[in-house]
């Protein structure tokens, strides 16, 4: 039967019975589970082929999406949000039920005057000297860049959808990645050819992150906040570029006040391996990620050495891995045995040699996993 979405409450609704209709692919049942420590009923395995956009093939759809007969008003757009949410049951993925609100890592960079460029995934347009950073007035959170936009649309998502939809935190990066994507690579040299201008400048920018964050999270509220997003996250990408040392002296000490206005943290550590170690033995980590990653910039963390790390803490670990050929479903049986001891982990995989063409075996993989965690 062909189904028509003709307004925000048909979305809503079909969004709602869809799911009921799926509970194993509800990634909100799953991750609010997750967060309290409980084992989940069903594993929310996302798995994925590479997004290449010279990627021709075709392969036939699992999931038909329902027709919609809608304008382009700001409730319309949001029916079409919503409906969007679903796609990933062509995969049979797991579905999330969280709305965002922001333009992705150069959000808070906007805030002090540098656009972004649509063309480079809206990464800064341009960078600014230090000196120049620091000749800047202090952002008023309020009113600075991207901000007001993001606080009206938690207010309109608040308003035009029932609390089944989470909304987001934007993705606020963290000090030393925002001054890294603002100056450029002079934020490597400038703790030591100018440290009192570089920890001036991460004071700031600290200052600034945590008054937006706390703003942004008051505004969302605890009813409309995604499972994880209890937890405050902080991106550690360019620390991979630095050593242990560099990150304890120098960068440290910006993540520690963070620690001490919120709490307990979810650290993105980007694979390295020494970030999540050091981040692990000196912040309280609630939230951490690992998995292999082929290609980075210093070495990836496994999620055995992972498992060992946090053993005795409850702490979530995010699995984020890419397939090896030939071994992607042992790869993963692996990772859902550690869930018996260990019920705080989600799992994320990429087949960098998969295209759309391979959707079937993503979704018969899926058929076997649910079997294998079931059973």
């Amino acid at each position: 039967m062909k189904i028509i979405i003709e307004s925000l409450k048909d979305a809503a609704a079909f969004f709602e019975e869809t799911l009921s209709a799926l509970p194993e692919r509800d990634g909100l049942a799953h991750d609010l589970a997750v967060a309290d420590g409980r084992r989940p009923a069903y594993p929310a395995v996302c798995i994925r082929y590479l997004a290449d956009p010279a990627d021709t093939s075709v392969a036939p759809p699992h999931w038909i999406p329902p027709t919609l007969q809608i304008g382009d008003s700001p409730e319309d757009r949001l029916a079409a949000e919503i409906v969007n949410l679903l796609q990933p049951l062509d995969l049979c993925n797991p579905v999330s039920s969280t709305l965002g609100v922001d333009m992705g890592p150069g959000t808070l960079v906007t805030c002090w005057g540098i656009p972004l460029n649509p063309e480079t995934e809206n990464s800064p347009a341009y960078t600014l000297s230090l000196d120049a950073l620091l000749d800047l007035p202090m952002p008023a959170v309020r009113t600075a860049g991207l901000m007001p936009g993001m606080l009206d649309r938690i207010a309109f998502l608040q308003d035009a959808l029932p609390p089944r939809f989470r909304i987001g935190m934007p993705d606020t990066q963290g000090p030393f990645n925002l001054l890294h994507a603002m100056v450029g690579d002079e934020v490597f040299l400038a703790p030591y050819e100018a440290p009192d201008r570089f920890r001036e400048a991460m004071t700031r920018i600290t200052d600034f992150w945590i008054e937006a964050c706390a703003l942004l999270d008051a505004a969302i509220g605890s009813e409309r906040r995604a499972p994880f997003d209890r937890f405050r996250r902080i991106a550690e990408c360019s620390v991979n570029l630095v050593s242990r040392s560099f990150y304890e002296e120098h960068i440290l000490p910006h993540d520690r006040r963070i620690a001490e206005h919120f709490g307990a943290l979810h650290i993105h550590p980007c694979s390295g391996p020494h970030v999540f170690h050091a981040t692990l033995d000196h912040l309280p980590v609630a939230v951490s990620e690992a998995g292999w990653i082929e290609r980075t910039a210093a070495g990836a963390i496994s999620v055995e050495e992972a498992l060992v790390a946090t053993a005795g803490r409850d702490i979530v670990l995010m699995i984020g891995q890419e397939l090896p050929p030939g071994a992607e479903e042992e790869t993963i049986r692996r990772d859902l045995a550690c869930a018996a001891d260990h019920p705080r982990i989600t799992f994320a995989y990429t087949g960098m040699h998969w295209r759309r063409c391979d959707s079937p075996i993503i979704r018969a993989l899926h058929e076997r996993l649910d079997a294998y965690w079931a059973g």
